[in-house]
């Protein structure tokens, strides 16, 4: 499985940045030197300094690949819907807004979606967690019945069963 890769390697460098590519360049800086200097690839400093001397822009190409299926209007409605019904799932969610939405969606692509909204999914708790005052309650407990007999406790029944 290949390794990761982090944020970083996909960004795109700002105009600015660009321009100091640029200037560092003409400074007489070496590729090297600059890509420290902004932490980026030399590669990216030599394209940027080679598309400098050809006298081409630096606007961004747009990227081959397919065209998103979901537009933001339609990505909108899918988040809303699932703000409504947390507990939903994918599948729930897919054949509540396939109706309203022109195109079939599958469920991945509701996640892909949900994730970009920063809505993932969530697991339920096992149990309730302690607060402080439960804690309290239990050590108070604990402290009244601390001189009991055995077979005092042998009448008590311990369950962790939540119902």
């Amino acid at each position: 499985m290949p390794l990761r890769r982090f944020r970083k390697q996909y960004e795109q460098l700002s105009q600015f940045e660009k321009g100091r590519i640029v200037g560092m360049m003409d400074a007489g800086w070496s590729a090297k030197r600059v890509a420290r200097q902004l932490d980026c690839s030399d590669c990216v400093v030599m394209r940027y300094w080679d598309w400098w001397i050809r006298g081409m822009s630096f606007t961004r190409i747009p990227g081959s690949g397919r065209h998103q299926q979901i537009s933001r209007r339609e990505d909108h409605h899918i988040v809303r819907n699932v703000r409504v019904r947390l507990t939903a799932s994918s599948a729930a969610i897919q054949t509540q807004v396939a109706p309203s939405l022109g195109t079939p969606v599958s469920s991945r692509t509701i996640r892909r979606h949900l994730a970009e909204g920063h809505l993932g999914s969530r697991r339920p708790l096992r149990m309730l967690l302690l607060t402080p005052t439960h804690r309290r309650l239990r050590l108070e407990w604990c402290r009244a019945q601390g001189n009991w007999t055995a077979a005092e406790w042998n009448q008590v029944v311990f369950s962790n069963e939540s119902r």
